[in-house]
């Protein structure tokens, strides 16, 4: 099993892009990350090559996972605990780079993002494995950028807000969990800030691109690239959150299950076994 340390300085004083599926990727120039170093946050990979990618849901997120094929290999970032499938884990350990966000007792209500991996001390110096994450896995992509030997961070599709009702650059999944929109966004806002500051500490600058040219009214200039380029102002984001909560709490029964039979089968075969050798 790979650890995400092994990335570490590949990259020293380059400019690194995080490419996130805001909406503002939708009318974002593709062709200006040729040859350039990115890092795909969760689905960024359907709209451009990517170099890196980075999920904490990979069942949701990874090609092979859900039966697509990416346009070029990609070198994927995300948690080995979260791989579903013992399939999913062995093809995990042979091709996934790992990290690990467990660095404190969680503090926060259910339905809130935990604040387990919310720890910028991670952020200032790399930390054998550990990655910061809190709201937003571009607060964690930042962190992996830096690591990497980054000089300049740059966030692109990462637009912490919606434009004209749309969430993602497609027709992409969204995980509200039962909350405004709004609330959660700002909580993106609010980890890239502190994250902002602690990477400014190690010499490291965060900042962020759009296709924009009117800071003040981003929805106009949206509207009006759309159609310089022919591409639709709407697209349809489905909240999928009661069905992956359905789903994982399956999982979590029959996980339960799967295991105390294996360990009543266990208990049984260590008594059969005693009784022989007696």
């Amino acid at each position: 099993m790979k650890s995400v340390a092994e990335l570490n300085n590949l990259h020293p004083g380059a400019d690194i892009y995080v490419i996130g599926t805001g909406t503002s990727f939708r009318v974002f120039p593709k062709d200006f990350f040729e040859g350039k170093i990115t890092i795909g946050l969760n689905l960024a990979w359907q709209l451009l090559p990517v170099t890196y990618g980075l999920t904490t849901r990979p069942e949701l997120n990874i090609p092979e996972f859900i039966d697509q094929k990416a346009p070029n290999e990609i070198v994927w970032v995300t948690k080995y605990h979260k791989l579903i499938t013992e399939e999913q884990r062995e093809h995990g350990k042979k091709h996934f780079y790992f990290f690990r966000s467990d660095g404190q007792a969680n503090t926060q209500p259910p339905g809130e993002p935990s604040d387990s991996g919310k720890v910028l001390d991670w952020v200032r110096k790399s930390t054998e494995d550990y990655l910061y994450l809190w709201s937003s896995v571009s607060q964690t992509a930042a962190n992996l950028a830096a690591n990497m030997g980054a000089r300049n961070v740059i966030l692109v599709g990462c637009d912490n807000g919606a434009l004209v009702g749309n969430h993602h650059a497609q027709n992409q999944h969204t995980m509200w969990k039962g909350v405004n929109p709004d609330h959660r966004y700002r909580q993106y806002y609010d980890g890239l800030v502190e994250v902002r500051q602690a990477l400014r500490s190690r010499g490291v600058n965060l900042l962020s691109m759009t296709p924009f040219v009117h800071l003040l009214e981003p929805t106009l200039d949206f509207r009006s690239l759309c159609k310089e380029l022919n591409c639709p102002e709407w697209i349809n984001n489905s909240d999928i959150s009661k069905e992956v909560d359905e789903i994982y709490s399956l999982r979590e029964k029959f996980g339960h299950f799967i295991q105390q039979k294996q360990k009543s089968a266990r208990s049984k075969l260590k008594s059969y076994l005693s009784r022989v050798s007696s």
